[in-house]
Parts: structure tokens; C-alpha cells; sequence
């Protein structure tokens, strides 16, 4: 196992968004402590996501290599974020990029005003007091691409919902008319990433870890929720004035909203050493953790 004092230190961007300097430091330099999991345990790219979720059922079908089928093909770069970057083609054959997945078109969306729409929802997997536990965030974010939908027309604009961020463009998830029946999906999809992820969790020295994901789902005409990525280092504050008179009423404090109860449910108790209590977070994956060494102090 690599020494406790050369272990590698990761300060997520949403940490850094919501706490000053001074603030952070006791909790990211303590051995106690730590606001991520390791690279090892989670896929952090987008290649890695394509092995750790092949062959489940609510994965579309993508390759590391070339697939050279019919269809349209999403041909996205391995480290590549925002929508940046991405090709979309019924030619896939013509595409020559080794550093990149392709994700066939999930077929019969579900349409919102008849404009493409993905999900956004954050969750929190967690190590402390010897259990591994997994949250959900009560409230996500939809969003809406710019322009009405035609299958046949591969533009970006009709396409992708990144770069929409506008008053008609997003909506929350819990107003969504079919939240309940996508939500249960969702649920689902986490226990099953959650139940991946505790099996790989095997060193034998634990301490209290958190970390937020940032889950992408694209709904079709079934209600059927697929995960599109996990973002591991999810961009969650919007404090820039520019951006928050571009979002919804009901969105303009979402990544403060969610970062107070993040820190007051889940984080908070585990500097304090008292029980998690959460809330706005939905526990839906709990199991204990047995290792020879836990770090207490």
C-alpha cells in the first residue's frame, strides 16, 4: 500500500468554488480526511467509463475502438467535458481517432416541447464510520436544447444540450412531468454503480472519505432513464452574474443550495464525529465496511 504521506491529494473544483482557502485546509491536509476517492476505485474517463459499465442495461452501446456500423454515433474525446469536442455522424467509418469512445444514439427520446433534454443529478458516496454509503441529491437540473429535434439533422444546436444554460432552456428535474417514474430509475442506476464500486474498495487502511458526481441521463419514450457519463469533478456553483441571470428563477441558488446541505448533512458530522443526517440527501446504499485499519485520529 503507498505511504499514507505520499498519497495524492485531490482538490476537487467545487470545493475550492464554495470554501476559502483557510476553511479548506484543516480538512483536506488532515490524514482523517479526504473529498475524493481514488482515481482506481471510479472511472474517471470516459474510456474507463466504457469498461466499468459495458454490458449493463441501461449503458448505450459504445467502443473504445471503431465499432464501423450503421447508425449515428456520438464520437467523444476520452478527457472531454462540456460537449466539447464531440462529433456526431452517420459515417462513423470516416472517423480515424484513437482517443475517444463512440456511444451509439439512444433511439425514441423523450422529448421535452419537442427539444432534445438530458438529466443532471448529483450524488455523494461516502466512507464514515465504517460503512460506505451513497446519497442522492434531491433536486436535479434538465436540460433542453435550443432548438426542436430532428433526428436527422446532426447539428450540435439540435443535438447536444451543453451551452443552453438560458431561462427556456433548463428546467429542475423535480418539475419534470415524469420525474417519478425517471427517478426510480435513477435510484437504481446509482445502487448499482454503488454496489461496483463498494467490491473495489479493498485496501486495508480506510479513512472518512466524500465525494460528489455529477450523473448524465438521457430519457426515451419508456421512461427508461440511460446514463450517458459521471462527471467526477462536477461543476456545481453558479455565483458569476452572467450566468445566474441566464438560468431560472427556481435554479439561481442550486449550487449553493447544494453545497450548504452537502456540507451540513454529510461532511459537517464527519469532522464533528457525530451521525450524518441527511435530509435534501436520499441515503440509498448503505453496507459496512471491514477493514484492519481504520484512521480515527
Amino acid at each position: 500500500m503507498n505511504s499514507l504521506s505520499r498519497e495524492k491529494r485531490v482538490v476537487h473544483n467545487l470545493y475550492k468554488d464554495y470554501l476559502s482557502t483557510e476553511d479548506l485546509i484543516p480538512f483536506i491536509q488532515s490524514n482523517k480526511y479526504r473529498c475524493n476517492f481514488s482515481d482506481t476505485v471510479y472511472p474517471a474517463f470516459k474510456k474507463d467509463m466504457c469498461k466499468f459499465f459495458q454490458g449493463k442495461d441501461y449503458w448505450p452501446e459504445t467502443h473504445i475502438k471503431n465499432p464501423k456500423s450503421d447508425g449515428v454515433w456520438y464520437v467523444k474525446p476520452n478527457k472531454g467535458s462540456h460537449g466539447e469536442g464531440i462529433t456526431i455522424t452517420d459515417n462513423v467509418s470516416s472517423i480515424d481517432d484513437s482517443d475517444v469512445i463512440y456511444q451509439r444514439s439512444v433511439e425514441n427520446l423523450l422529448l421535452h416541447e419537442g427539444r432534445k433534454q438530458d438529466i443532471r443529478v448529483y450524488v455523494a458516496l461516502q466512507t464514515y464510520g465504517g460503512h460506505f454509503r451513497s446519497y442522492i441529491y434531491y433536486e436535479g437540473y434538465c436540460k433542453v436544447a435550443s432548438f426542436v429535434y430532428d433526428k436527422n439533422n446532426l447539428d450540435t444546436k439540435i443535438q447536444l444540450t451543453n451551452f443552453t444554460h438560458t431561462n427556456n432552456t433548463m428546467q429542475k428535474f423535480t418539475d419534470n412531468e415524469y420525474y417519478y417514474e425517471m427517478y426510480s430509475n435513477i435510484k437504481n442506476i446509482v445502487l448499482d454503480f454503488s454496489n461496483d464500486i463498494y467490491n473495489k474498495i479493498n485496501n486495508n487502511t480506510q479513512r472518512n472519505l466524500i465525494h460528489i458526481f455529477g450523473f448524465d441521463f438521457i430519457p426515451d419514450t419508456n421512461k427508461k432513464t440511460w446514463l450517458l457519463e459521471v462527471n467526477d469533478n462536477p461543476q456545481v456553483v453558479w455565483f458569476e452574474p452572467t450566468i445566474k441571470t441566464r438560468l431560472p428563477v427556481g435554479l439561481h441558488n442550486f449550487g449553493k443550495d447544494l453545497m450548504e446541505e452537502l456540507f451540513k448533512e454529510l461532511i459537517y458530522p464527519m469532522k464533528n464525529n457525530t451521525d450524518v443526517k441527511p435530509n435534501n440527501f436520499e441515503l440509498v446504499h448503505e453496507k459496512e465496511l471491514l477493514f484492519n485499519k481504520w484512521i480515527f485520529v
